[in-house]
């Protein structure tokens, strides 16, 4: 949100980005549950607090220990040590397709797998949720998508992070709140109530800007909320 208030001129050059999808335990010599900061084997992602700027490449140092398994302490707490990167160069052909990727890490105890979205001419929007109406405790579900690659960035979800509670100013503090989005697509946030039909669920859209912000109110369940995004440029 660094850049939110200033203004600039048709044609400035834009980075590009990646959205970090999820990161992923697929295979352990421990077996599961692994306790490790996540649940299971998908990690809870705390992060980015602002877009990636993909100059050349980005890298991933992964370095994670398990404490015990199933109760009892292990000889070699490593689990998974490595890195990983994003290859900007090689994405920004203009015949390149958008989607999915996913980059794997083989090391130590573990086979792990970091899923990620390229996203060109990038801007970043940080979502913030203030309950209007309603209980202070959110149980459910939020996520975003884009237009570009329909696929689930989730920014809160009680059965991994747990109670989500408003503060005094009932604004929620969700676990991760930062996506960026291509110039010219969409962003949409759905907030899913715990226990709730689909009737419950609701989606609000906003256009991708450089800078400013937008509000739109919704009605979930029991839940009335504004949902705010502000607009920055990736640098």
């Amino acid at each position: 949100m660094r850049h939110t208030h200033k203004t600039f001129g048709e044609g400035f050059p834009l980075y590009h980005s990646a959205n970090i999808l999820s990161v992923k335990i697929v295979a352990s010599d421990y077996g599961y549950p692994l306790d490790i900061y996540g649940t299971d084997n998908s990690l809870i992602l705390t992060g980015p607090k602002r877009g990636l700027a993909l100059c050349g490449s980005l890298f991933f140092e992964i370095n994670l220990k398990v404490k015990d398994v199933h109760g009892r302490e292990v000889k070699d707490e490593r689990l998974s040590k490595g890195m990983l990167d994003i290859n900007g160069i090689t994405r920004q052909t203009s015949n390149f397709e958008y989607g999915v990727e996913t980059d794997t890490l083989v090391s130590m105890h573990s086979t792990l797998e970091m899923n990620f979205a390229f996203v060109r001419d990038a801007v970043e929007g940080t979502v913030g949720i203030r309950i209007l109406e309603g209980h202070v405790d959110f149980h459910g579900k939020i996520i975003a998508t884009t237009t570009r690659v329909l696929c689930e960035i989730v920014l809160h979800d009680s059965r991994a992070n747990g109670l989500l509670t408003a503060g005094n100013n009932q604004v929620m503090q969700t676990a991760c709140r930062v996506v960026c989005v291509s110039v010219g697509e969409m962003l949409l946030v759905t907030v899913a109530p715990e226990g709730g039909d689909e009737l419950s669920h609701h989606t609000v859209r906003f256009a991708s800007k450089l800078n400013g912000c937008a509000a739109e109110n919704m009605v979930c369940g029991n839940y009335k909320m504004q949902v705010k995004v502000t607009w920055s440029i990736v640098m």
